[in-house]
């Protein structure tokens, strides 16, 4: 067993500041040193997020709501709306939807044939572009705890940086030339400037370079190119023109060789086009990239590998973020993954006295695996039924898409339709998106199955009447502009757990 006195992170990004965050938050005393290169940078895109920022940032972090708000000018995220499959469009609402109890004597998903835009007020918010419904107690936006963010990613890291000082987070500005490695791993970082750095335990924060668990001790690399095709993203956006409305949703498009993001921020919109190299050259995505989006501005280019490192805690070196592993951009994962390695390590240390060993790192890595899997089966299914485009692209991952574990609950779906009750049975605890999202993305899809309902005279009635109490109830909701007018004024009061009044 190995004492920790004293923790390195490397990589001042998103990943770096966050972990950081969390080892002091449940380890105030202990001294925790970020390295960071400032000519490095950060990746810099518009960042989408899932539900589980709200509890790390006000519940495990203990961050000031109203701060975050003032600082950040997050964009609300009340799930995505895809441009995919057979329909003209679907949502993926982040409120319960497929799961959720209804007046009729099936789960919603089997009356959702032809619509799916009212199945939930949460969708119906969607479809007609609005933000929140309105409190019946004081009028005033319902902000509840089914959204997740919008954030700049610069701003956010600014955000993160001058927290993580006032917590006591020492920052170093250098650079690494060389890794020196012993017994227990890595002993110490030499620095451009002469510096050198030692600790018990380091944190890779380090990015797709993964200075130290991938580059130092070349831990192998496990790809999930046979489940995610798509290896590049060309990215850019425009200033967002007067009387254009925030959309307070993340829209996931279909495109030749991938598909494209929206992300929209209050003066900015951001896009990506995320494709596979194999079907369609830098230049060509660029070119469709455009034709789709002729306000765009400057592009540029992002690698990537869709995968995981076989082990993400070896002797004394834990990655965390994309230094670990990276599933590509759709559902927005990539800080959902900090956040929960984060917490996993900052507990774990805290739990066993500041202690580790080899069954320790052993059981932290076999828990990250689990989670990267479980993301990659559920993008996997994204891939497997999109039938909106006929391209050599669509038709190979149509077919060659491998669902790495999801199969049985494509089987399940396919012979019961979208029936919830057996979710614990097929879904791991690992798997953040649950019944849920599986049920939302194959009736979004039109996955046929074979149980089907009759819907009788009675239930139809039931459902208009169901459907159009959400479409009034939407109507009558904020859009974005209008809620953040309302929650930025000075008579107004956040929920620290939850970012509502």
């Amino acid at each position: 067993m190995q004492t920790v006195n004293s923790i390195v992170v490397l990589g001042g990004g998103t990943a770096g500041f966050l972990a950081a965050l969390a080892l002091r938050a449940k380890m105030p005393d202990l001294p925790v040193r970020l390295i960071r290169s400032k000519d490095i940078g950060i990746i810099g895109v518009g960042e989408g997020t899932t539900v589980s920022i709200q509890n790390h940032l006000f519940g495990f972090l203990n961050l000031d709501c109203a701060e975050f708000y003032r600082e950040v000018k997050p964009i609300w995220k009340l799930g995505i709306h895809y441009l995919w499959g057979p329909r003209a469009s679907f949502n993926f609402p982040f409120a319960s939807t497929m799961t959720a109890a209804t007046p009729l004597p099936r789960k919603i998903g089997y009356y959702c044939d032809e619509d799916m835009d009212c199945a939930s007020l949460c969708s119906a918010l969607i479809s007609q572009k609005r933000a929140f419904g309105r409190n019946p107690a004081n009028n005033l936006p319902d902000v509840n705890g089914d959204h997740a963010y919008h954030l700049e990613n610069h701003i956010f890291v600014a955000y993160l940086e001058k927290t993580a000082l006032q917590m006591g987070v020492q920052i170093i500005d250098d650079k690494v030339t060389s890794v020196e490695c012993g017994e227990r791993g890595v002993e110490r970082l030499r620095l451009e400037s002469g510096r050198v750095e030692s600790a018990d335990l380091f944190v890779d924060c380090s990015g797709f370079v993964s200075e130290l668990l991938g580059k130092t001790l070349q831990e192998p690399f496990d790809s999930y190119k046979s489940s995610l095709f798509c290896d590049r993203a060309v990215v850019g956006g425009w200033e967002r023109s007067t009387g254009e409305l925030i959309q307070p949703f993340t829209t996931a498009e279909t495109m030749d060789a991938g598909w494209c993001w929206r992300i929209d921020h209050e003066q900015q919109v951001n896009r990506g086009y995320v494709y596979c190299s194999s079907f369609i050259t830098d230049e060509e995505a660029d070119a469709e990239f455009r034709r789709k989006n002729p306000k765009l501005q400057k592009t540029r280019l992002v690698k990537f590998r869709s995968g995981r490192f076989q082990r993400s805690w070896v002797k004394n070196v834990v990655a965390i973020g994309n230094a670990g592993g990276f599933v590509e951009p759709l559902e927005a994962t990539a800080i959902a993954a900090i956040c929960e390695q984060s917490q996993a390590l900052a507990l774990g240390l805290r739990n066993l006295g500041r202690r580790f060993g080899p069954k320790l790192a052993e059981v932290y890595s076999i828990r990250d695996a689990r989670y990267w899997g479980a993301i990659r089966r559920f993008l996997s299914i994204h891939y497997k039924y999109n039938t909106r485009l006929d391209t050599p692209f669509w038709r190979e991952v149509r077919e060659h898409t491998d669902l790495a574990g999801a199969e049985e609950i494509v089987d399940f779906y396919r012979e019961n339709g979208p029936d919830s009750s057996w979710g614990d049975t097929l879904i791991d605890r690992t798997d953040q998106f649950g019944m849920e999202g599986y049920l939302t993305m194959l009736v979004g899809q039109q996955v046929p199955y074979e149980n089907r309902h009759a819907i009788s005279p009675a239930e139809a009635r039931v459902l208009q009447q169901f459907r159009e109490g959400h479409r009034k109830q939407a109507a009558m909701a904020f859009y974005a502009e209008q809620a953040l007018s309302i929650v930025r004024s000075s008579s107004w009061e956040w929920n620290v757990t939850a970012g509502q009044k």
